[in-house]
């Protein structure tokens, strides 16, 4: 499983790097057979204005080219990657879950 990481318009310090690799390998770690790509984007969408400006786009790409988009917003990058990651994750585990009982409802039927 490779993990990129992109940062656009915001200064990513090589703590919140680890950070942010730790993070994902803990998300991720269980599905790594399955996971081809982990590919995060981190934008300030407002600049200086300040607020919720954190984009966090997560794009995981599947061994089977199959892929999930999950985004989210917030104000600090540890935060953010933390909870974009855990609710990729879940969003990686329903497709797997999914996959299963597909394979499986298939081979029963014959």
């Amino acid at each position: 499983m490779d993990i990129n990481i992109v940062d656009r318009n915001v200064q990513i310090t090589s703590g919140q790097r680890e950070h942010i690799d730790r993070c994902l390998q803990f998300a991720f770690d269980r599905f790594s057979s399955h996971i081809r790509t982990v590919d995060v984007s981190l934008t300030d969408v407002n600049g200086p204005r300040g607020g919720d400006d954190l984009q966090c786009r997560m794009k995981v790409v599947f061994q089977a080219k199959r892929e999930i988009v999950v985004e989210g917003k917030g104000v600090s990058v540890e935060a953010i990657v933390a909870e974009t990651a855990d609710r990729a994750a879940l969003a990686v585990s329903r497709r797997l879950d999914r996959l299963r009982d597909s394979q499986g409802s298939s081979m029963s039927g014959q």
